[in-house]
């Protein structure tokens, strides 16, 4: 069996996250213990067996965050015992008595055997929120045996934000939610919200809970992924907060579109004509700047570095480039623009990078290519690569300059891809 499909020949139903799956030593994808970390001033407490907790406390201590993170270990004594409620909450209290300065919130994240034995973790909590009422309690949840039903990271995005109380809103303030990087210098709506006087929250950018709070007094919610949904849907019905999706394609169209919105929702001009044909005539301009440096040179590109892989090879051949293959186990695009890039490139390679059969593949490829992402880059085993993950807080005019910046540098300079790639969670203070 081979370890890929040609585009011409598969469905739209394509999802290759079934059964065995092959786990790639490619590590730069955020876990759930990276994006806890976001909450400034709060403590993780992992409550799970010690095999589940060796993975946890690894990625801890490659962040450097040990000061961030304890663990309450579940052991087989404690399910003949039934004592799994007395143990969650005395650990936390022991915990809580040990740490040298008093968090200001505690993400408690239970695990799978939980939920095999139906323990009754609410009412720890309720007794702990009792106890300390100057501690905000969160349960979190690291059962990956629900992560088709109910995914770990959009479960955690979604309690982070339930810390948020209900509160009056405050005019003129935004958030963007659900993101592992800042969206700033690279992004179209903050230079929009700003620019008009807006001001822009986000996890990311909070020095310190107090601000992280005021993230409840915004009017509206903005999010770039299809994680962040579940955070978003929760505030629109706890607080009252709407929510704009952003999409974080490669159609000038939808870029203008959300911006619209955006600026009709908080009554704020968009961008004119002019500024339009301005922003189009800079990103073609970058676009053939990388066009020159890359050459014929193929692109191999992967989900881990961007949202819409497809897109994203849809809009580099329809710009002259020339793309080799495409990493994704699932499509999760729209059914258009699956259309139009297996009728645009029927022989492109469609990679499962989960698939049991490809750690048969030989990796490499015959000459140079450039990849967009760790995982095309560790699959074709090039060191011409595109080193993000996530995104990087690119959207929008602005963000497709920057990718095309990163391209160009990329097809220039080789990268120690194997030491790379092997950092996980890239650019989470562990680099």
């Amino acid at each position: 069996m081979l370890e890929f499909q040609r585009l011409g020949e598969m469905e739209y139903t394509y999802n290759a996250d079934v059964g065995l799956a092959y786990a790639s030593p490619v590590r730069g994808v955020w876990n759930i213990v990276h994006i806890g970390t976001l909450v400034p001033q709060a403590h993780e407490i992992y409550v799970c067996p010690t095999s589940c907790l060796r993975g946890v406390v690894l990625t801890t201590a490659e962040m450097g965050a040990m000061d961030r993170l304890s663990t309450i270990t579940v052991g087989e004594d404690n399910i003949l015992a039934g004592d799994m409620e007395e143990a969650l909450q005395r650990g936390t209290e022991r915990i809580i008595a040990e740490l040298p300065e008093r968090p200001r919130a505690m993400l408690i994240f239970t695990s799978c055997i939980h939920h095999f034995l139906a323990v009754n973790y609410q009412r720890v909590y309720k007794a702990l929120r009792e106890k300390y009422p100057d501690i905000d309690f969160v349960d979190c949840y690291m059962d990956p045996i629900m992560r088709r039903t109910a995914p770990v990271v959009p479960s955690l995005w979604r309690q982070m934000h339930r810390l948020l109380k209900p509160g009056e809103k405050k005019k003129g303030q935004a958030n963007l939610v659900g993101n592992c990087f800042r969206y700033g210098d690279h992004c179209d709506l903050t230079a929009l919200l700003t620019g008009a006087g807006i001001e822009v929250l986000d996890v990311n950018t909070c020095r310190d809970y107090d601000e992280f709070l005021r993230m409840a007094a915004s009017e509206v919610n903005f999010t770039f992924h299809n994680t962040a949904a579940a955070a978003a849907k929760d505030l629109k019905l706890r607080l009252g907060q709407e929510w704009i999706p952003m999409r974080p394609g490669y159609s000038y169209d939808e870029i203008d579109e959300d911006l619209r919105a955006a600026a009709d929702f908080f009554g704020i001009a968009p961008p004119s004509a002019a500024e339009i044909a301005r922003e189009r005539a800079l990103t073609e301009a970058a676009i053939a700047e990388a066009r020159a440096a890359v050459g014929g040179t193929p692109l191999s590109l992967d989900y881990t570095a961007v949202d819409r892989p497809l897109e994203l090879a849809l809009f580099l051949l329809d710009h002259g480039f020339t793309v080799e293959s495409v990493f994704v186990d699932v499509f999760t695009e729209s059914r258009e623009i699956f259309d139009r890039l297996q009728k645009r490139a029927p022989e492109l390679k469609i990679y499962q990078s989960l698939g049991w059969n490809i750690r048969r593949m030989e990796r490499g490829y015959p000459g140079k290519l450039v990849a967009i992402g760790q995982k095309s880059a560790y699959f074709k085993n090039t060191n011409y690569f595109v080193n993000i993950v996530e995104n990087d807080g690119m959207y929008g005019y602005r963000g497709i300059r920057r990718l095309m910046a990163l391209l160009a540098e990329a097809a220039a300079e080789e990268k120690p891809m194997r030491e790379l790639v092997q950092i996980k969670g890239w650019g989470c203070g562990c680099a």
